[in-house]
């Protein structure tokens, strides 16, 4: 039961709850019982007017360590000033929501803490309506609130508010040596938002808890002119967070942090011209990242334990580079070991001319078997070709006395190291066998038939024939070998500066290093000299290409396979012998074979078609439609596919009613990526949004890729194709859709057939709109006629 005295006040002593005898006062849980008990059902009151409610839980425990506290304040505080509260009425404020105890009295202590003294009569006076008491307020005993300077024995200061006899709220604490803390407090403890400025000129702005920098903040050290803003956990930097090292903000980092070391991925800015960005642990480098030294040199790759370690590029002297144009680089690529190279790689000696070497590291240097390329295409392969980074025994190579004179930095076209004895041993293959069968049958048919009289000339041409192949075979080829090289020396200005011209064909600002054409830009060299109109495709020219396995095609498809110069040459050699060179044997001399075809071919086609570029790649559509997106959509129909396959892409046959034709898909405005095509890091090309798109919603028929084009009629189509491949059709008649496409013709066709549909929409659009406007005007027309007519027929019917 609770005990009241009507003749005394309810006090914090006397307001305790009475437990009946028969319980054992050890076994009570006084918090327990208070909050089990509930209201009483009648309002208790006194002459105070308090509202006798159950104790909270916990509150006995709180006034227990509060009178433990308020005894130890003066062995601790020096002095304990009250700041006075404005109010224009000089009586206490009484708040109805709280008890008599909660009242704030002000004054002054000095020297020790007096606890305030306060009458039981003049309590027992204030009248309080027990219906105007909210018990969620009620509190059975809490110090006064106030405001106050503390002054503590050991030099700090406080001042600020104060509740419960602890720092709670706003206020500013002050240490002995001059560190100062402007913020939230909490049960003494700095808690919240605030600022603490230490004597070496450091100061924190930011969130605090439990006396530590915990969440997010900004830490200055104005003397050294560092700074970090991010995350803190307990004191250490944690989280998500930026530190500058100087007041340059060029030796930074930018990451995550795992108390008060770099964990994670994050970005180290060492001087302006030197970073790292990738994985950290425990402030190392460790795990796959990108290194950029002062000198330009640049790693990207694994690291471990600081350096690198695992597979990795590293390319020398690296510059920068915005444009579409492939630079040469001085690279490896290939495993590194403690940070040296270690195992096999790859290693590109730059220069635009292709020397390069595949084989076995060891301690940074060549050591193994590998294979070596010169500049001209001459290659060395052996089972121990380097030892130490020198050229091992290669007494059994034959073309070992040919290496020894050659400078490897040097591309002399026309040495006896170039293998155009393929050129001219395929050349002498093509020729026209129908002859040479035609004079077999009939010698053999005279053979049979002795008696008659033939015209012997036939058997004179058999000897002819069978005497070339015997004694003039050496001749001819040594004389054609000879012809070629005097042919190549002679437009040897010309193909530099067309290899130049097409490896640059997409720029539209000036470069700075030697670039190196792609497959992508030979193909439109080959467009250009009008290859297609004499019944050639791109695809039979890489497979052409690909037939000798020197010239090192990887893959004879691949759009972005760098072309170097001895490989242009080879290719454009390979090209005039099929569309120009001989079917016979050649006459008197200087008549040639391929020496005639490869000055035909300069002289008719490169050179004049190297100043037309034509078609959409080089006319902005390169630069701007992701290439690597639309090569992937090339790829999905097959490499190559044929017009058939395209054509497929775009609608399913009418019959196919399981499956019906996607309606046109109408992008966002903003979903389309806007950027360009650039190679930046070394040899890789990458398309730079300049404004990341909104997701648009993808295709999930994945038989029709190509559907969006299906407003397009194959009509449409098919003659969109007959301008880039001639023999595709006569007229209106469709000769041959097996025709195979490159990627290069893929993406004309592609940009063509987008403009069209385009063209289509908006034509549409506008009959619409026309149409709509002229069934408005008709029902306009026909209301206003109706009205006029119908009085007509009233007079009539009047008359």
């Amino acid at each position: 039961m609770f005990y009241v005295d009507s003749q005394r006040t309810v006090t914090r002593r006397d307001s305790s709850l009475i437990v009946s005898k028969k319980n054992n006062a050890q076994d009570v849980d006084f918090d327990t019982w208070s909050t089990t008990q509930g209201q009483p059902t009648l309002p208790l009151t006194s002459e105070s007017a308090g509202s006798i409610v159950s104790r909270p839980r916990g509150s006995v425990q709180k006034e227990l360590i509060t009178m433990m506290f308020e005894s130890m304040l003066d062995s601790i505080v020096d002095s304990w000033e009250v700041i006075p509260i404005k109010s224009d009425d000089s009586s206490p404020t009484i708040d109805l929501g709280k008890t008599g105890s909660d009242l704030t009295f002000t004054g002054k202590r000095k020297k020790g803490y007096a606890k305030t003294i306060r009458s039981r009569h003049g309590r027992s006076r204030q009248d309080m309506d027990p219906s105007q008491v909210d018990s969620s307020q009620t509190c059975w005993w809490s110090a006064p609130d106030e405001k106050a300077i503390i002054r503590f024995k050991n030099g700090n200061l406080y001042e600020g508010n104060i509740s419960m006899k602890c720092m709670n709220g706003d206020g500013r604490y002050q240490w002995a040596d001059g560190t100062v803390y402007l913020g939230n407090f909490k049960d003494n403890e700095m808690c919240g938002k605030g600022t603490i400025q230490w004597k070496n000129d450091t100061w924190y702005e930011g969130d605090f808890s439990g006396n530590l920098r915990h969440g997010n903040g900004l830490f200055v050290d104005s003397r050294k002119q560092r700074s970090y803003a991010g995350g803190w956990y307990c004191g250490t930097k944690h989280g998500e967070g930026v530190i500058y090292y100087s007041n340059s903000f060029k030796n930074s980092y930018d990451g995550h942090w795992v108390h008060n070391e770099r964990f994670g991925y994050g970005s180290r800015e060492y001087c302006q011209m030197s970073g790292y960005k990738g994985e950290w642990e425990r402030n190392v480098r460790n795990g796959k990242g990108l290194m950029i030294w002062p000198n330009h040199d640049l790693y990207r790759g694994d690291w471990k334990h600081g350096v690198m370690s695992g597979y990795g590029i590293y390319i020398w002297d690296t510059c920068y580079n915005n444009t579409l144009a492939l630079p040469s680089v001085n690279a490896f690529r290939g495993t590194w070991e403690k940070g040296q190279r270690h195992g096999y790689g790859i290693l590109n000696l730059g220069l635009g001319l292709g020397s390069h070497y595949k084989g076995e590291f060891k301690h940074n240097k060549k050591h193994g078997a590998g294979k070596f390329v010169t500049n001209n295409g001459l290659i060395l392969q052996d089972k121990v070709l380097f030892h130490d980074d020198n050229l091992g025994p290669l007494g059994s190579t034959s073309n070992l006395k040919n290496f020894v004179n050659v400078d490897p930095y040097n591309f002399p076209m026309c040495d006896r190291t170039v293998g155009i004895i393929y050129h001219i041993d395929q050349a002498l293959k093509n020729i026209d066998k129908q002859a040479e069968i035609r004079t077999s049958m009939v010698n053999e048919y005279i053979e049979n038939n002795k008696n008659v009289e033939w015209d012997m000339s036939l058997v004179l041409r058999k000897e002819e024939y069978a005497d070339v192949g015997a004694e003039q075979f050496e001749e001819i080829m040594k004389f054609e070998e000879c012809s070629l090289r005097k042919a190549l020396r002679c437009y040897e200005t010309e193909l530099f500066s067309i290899y130049y011209k097409y490896a640059t064909i997409c720029n539209t600002t000036e470069i700075g290093f030697s670039p190196i054409m792609i497959r992508l830009f030979l193909w439109q060299l080959y467009y250009d000299c009008n290859v297609h109109e004499r019944g050639l495709t791109l695809v039979e020219i890489d497979n052409i290409f690909q037939q000798n396995k020197d010239w090192l095609a990887i893959n004879p498809h691949n759009p972005f396979e760098k072309i170097y110069l001895w490989q242009f040459v080879h290719s454009l050699i390979s090209v005039a012998s099929r569309l120009y060179a001989k079917r016979e044997l050649p006459g008197t001399k200087p008549d040639t074979i391929l020496a005639s075809a490869f000055r035909r071919f300069m002289d008719c086609d490169v050179i004049p078609g190297s100043s037309r570029q034509r078609g959409r790649l080089v006319n902005g559509f390169g630069q701007y439609i992701p290439l690597l997106a639309t090569y992937d959509l090339y790829r999905a129909l097959g490499e190559p596919h044929t017009v058939r396959r395209f054509l497929r892409a775009v609608r399913r046959s009418p019959h196919f009613v399981e499956r019906p034709t996607p309606k046109l898909f109408e992008p966002l405005d903003n979903s389309a990526p806007v950027g360009r095509n650039v190679y930046i890091f070394g040899d890789e090309l990458t398309f730079v949004v300049d404004e990341l798109p909104e997701s648009a919603e993808e295709n999930d028929d994945q038989g029709l890729k190509l559907f969006n084009f299906g407003n397009l009629s194959s009509k449409t189509i098919i003659r969109i194709f007959s301008n880039i491949f001639p023999q595709l059709s006569e007229g209106d008649k469709v000769m041959d859709l097996d025709i195979a496409l490159t990627f290069f013709e893929f993406f004309e066709a592609f940009v063509a057939c987008a403009e069209e549909s385009i063209r289509v929409k908006d034509e549409e659009l506008k009959w619409r709109e026309k149409f709509q406007a002229s069934n408005e005007s008709s029902a306009h027309h026909s209301a206003t006629g109706a009205t006029v007519h119908v009085p007509k027929e009233k007079t009539k019917e009047g008359k």
